[in-house]
C-alpha cells in the first residue's frame, strides 16, 4: 500500500488529542486491533469456547500468530512461543538453565528491571556471579568487554538490543561472537527494537530473543513472543509448564514434549488478545516494514536534531542513527516534574530515574507537529 501518513494517523485515534511520544512504553492502539478484539468478543458470545469450534479456532490463531511474530524477526514459526510479555520470555530462558553455584552471567548496567530483577533473583537463589558491564563498555566495546570477562563458568549473556535508558543500539552480533568462545547462551531483550528497527534473530547468532506486543508493534497488553533456536531448546528446560508443553499426557505427569518452541507455552491462551495482535501485525505489514523502519529512523533523527539545538539541554542518546528513542536531560528538574510539565504542553513522553531524564519515542507515525509540541514542552522546562 502507498504510505499515507494522514490515513495511518487516522487509524490511531489517540494521536488526535496529543503528541504521543511514548511508544517505547506502550504504543497507541490502532483501530484494526480494537475492532478485531471486539469482533472476537462478540463471536464468542455464541461459541462453545471449549467445543470443537473454539479449540480449532484457538489452535489456528496461535499457529498464525507464531508465524506472524516469527516473520517480524526472521524466525520460523516452530521457533516461536507466544508469551505474556517480554519478561516472561526472558524468564523462560533464565530459569530453564541448569545452574550450578559459581556459574556466571554477563549483563549490562543498562538493563530494564524486566531483565535485571530476574538476573538478581537467580543469582541469589543459585549462588551465581554476575558481571554488569558499564555503559561505555556496553555501548562502545561490547564484544571486547564480553571477551575480557567471560570464563569457562559463563553460562549466559543477557542484554538488550536497544538500551531503554539511553536509546543506543547494542552490538548484539558481537556479543554472540564473544559468547560462542566460551559456549554461553545469549538471550536478548527486544522490547525497544522489534518494530522499530529491522531484526533478524537467526542471523545475529544468538540463542533467544524476547519481545512484547504492546510497544512498537502496537498490539494489546498481555502478550509477547519468544524466539528460541532449536539448539538452545536442548539446553533450556521447562520451568513453568503444564498441558500445552506436549501431547500424550499420562496420569503420572509424563508427556511427549513438543519439539517446537511452543513447548514453553503454558495453558489457556488469551484468544481475544491473540486475534487482536494478529490483526495489528497484518495492518503493520500492509503499511510496510521498510517504510516503518525508515520513517522511525528519520523521525528519531529529526527529534534529536531539534533537541540538540536547545541551548544547555543534555542529550544522552548519541547523534548517529539509533532506533526510535531519544533520551535527554531535565534542566535539573526531577524527572517526574519534567514529565508533568512536558505533558501539560501536550506531549506524552517517559520519565526515567537512572539516568534522571526524559525519553521520547519517535515511531513511524510521528509528524513534525509532534516534534514541535515536544520542543515547546522542553523549552518550558527552563522557565
Amino acid at each position: 500500500m502507498v504510505f499515507d501518513l494522514a490515513a495511518i494517523r487516522a487509524e490511531l485515534p489517540l494521536l488526535g488529542s496529543q503528541a504521543y511520544l511514548n511508544t517505547g512504553g506502550t504504543g497507541p492502539l490502532p483501530i484494526p486491533v480494537a475492532r478485531a478484539i471486539q469482533s472476537a468478543t462478540e463471536a464468542q458470545l455464541g461459541m462453545a469456547r471449549m467445543g470443537p469450534e473454539g479449540v480449532e479456532l484457538t489452535e489456528r490463531t496461535l499457529e498464525r500468530l507464531r508465524a506472524a511474530t516469527g516473520a517480524v524477526i526472521g524466525g520460523d514459526a516452530d521457533d516461536m512461543a507466544i508469551t505474556a510479555n517480554t519478561t516472561t520470555g526472558l524468564d523462560i530462558v533464565l530459569w530453564g538453565i541448569d545452574w550450578r553455584p559459581g556459574d556466571h552471567i554477563i549483563t549490562t548496567e543498562l538493563e530494564h528491571p524486566g531483565l535485571s530483577v530476574p538476573i538478581a533473583v537467580a543469582a541469589r537463589r543459585h549462588g551465581l556471579t554476575v558481571t554488569r558491564l558499564s555503559r561505555p563498555e556496553a555501548e562502545l566495546e561490547l564484544e571486547d568487554a564480553i571477551r575480557r570477562y567471560a570464563t569457562s563458568r559463563t553460562r549466559l549473556i543477557a542484554l538488550s538490543h536497544v538500551a531503554w535508558s539511553s536509546g543506543v543500539v547494542l552490538d548484539v552480533g558481537g556479543a554472540a561472537r564473544a559468547a560462542r568462545r566460551v559456549g554461553a547462551l545469549v538471550v536478548i531483550d527486544g522490547a525497544q527494537s522489534v518494530g522499530a528497527i529491522p531484526v533478524d534473530a537467526p542471523a545475529l547468532g544468538i540463542d533467544a530473543y524476547a519481545f512484547p506486543a504492546q510497544k512498537w508493534l502496537l498490539g494489546p497488553e498481555g502478550l509477547g513472543a519468544l524466539w528460541i533456536s532449536a539448539d538452545a531448546r536442548k539446553r533450556v528446560d521447562l520451568t513453568f509448564c503444564a498441558y500445552e508443553a506436549g501431547t500424550d499426557h499420562q496420569v503420572d505427569g509424563s508427556v511427549r514434549i513438543h519439539p517446537a518452541a511452543r513447548r514453553y507455552e503454558i495453558s489457556t491462551a488469551p484468544l481475544l488478545l491473540c486475534q487482536g495482535w494478529l490483526a495489528g501485525l497484518t495492518w503493520l505489514s500492509r503499511v510496510g516494514w521498510d517504510e516503518i523502519y525508515a520513517r522511525t529512523r528519520a523521525n528519531q533523527q529529526a527529534a534529536w536534531k531539534a533537541l540538540s539545538a536547545v541551548e544547555g539541554l543534555e542529550l544522552i542518546t548519541p547523534g548517529e542513527p539509533q532506533a526510535g528513542l531519544v533520551v535527554f536531560g531535565t534542566f535539573g528538574r526531577t524527572p517526574e516534574d519534567a514529565f508533568a510539565r512536558v505533558l501539560h504542553a501536550g506531549a506524552c513522553v517517559r520519565w526515567l530515574v537512572i539516568p534522571p531524564a526524559l525519553r521520547a519515542s519517535l515511531a513511524f507515525f510521528a509528524n513534525e507537529s509532534d516534534i514541535d509540541v515536544l520542543l515547546a514542552g522542553v523549552h518550558g522546562l527552563r522557565s
